[in-house]
């Protein structure tokens, strides 16, 4: 057996200058992680998955994403859910398909929200 010593692994870095941290990118990078719904009228499709990351060419990438095919109106709004839904894992979905996204509230914000409207509004009675 040889003594053989591993040299240590260099820290990684990128060829290219960071983005500039725009408001946009600020406010997109504080909801990662985040549940979102996207609606693809041109497909009458529907994903809800958990948001990765918008990647250069503008593409939206969803993880853990379930996809539905729907019924839409005059104006693009869901009327309906035709068929199962299906898992399809890590999603891509180019920013030209987009018709309307939608970040879903945690439980945790709809609990704040609801105390918040009981807090000013009150609690009657029914």
């Amino acid at each position: 057996m040889s003594n053989l010593t591993v040299p240590p692994i260099p820290p990684y870095t990128s060829l290219k200058a960071p983005p500039r941290l725009t408001p946009s990118i600020s406010q997109c990078t504080s909801t990662l992680s985040s549940l979102y719904r996207i609606t693809v009228p041109s497909s009458s499709r529907q994903f809800i998955g958990t948001f990765v990351c918008i990647d250069p060419q503008g593409n939206l990438v969803l993880d853990q994403t379930t996809e539905w095919e729907v019924d839409l109106d005059e104006e693009g709004n869901v009327t309906g859910r035709k068929g199962e839904a299906r898992d399809v894992g890590l999603v891509m979905v180019p920013r030209k398909w987009w018709g309307r996204i939608e970040r879903l509230r945690t439980e945790e914000e709809r609990a704040a929200e609801f105390e918040q409207r009981r807090g000013t509004q009150g609690c009657a009675p029914s």
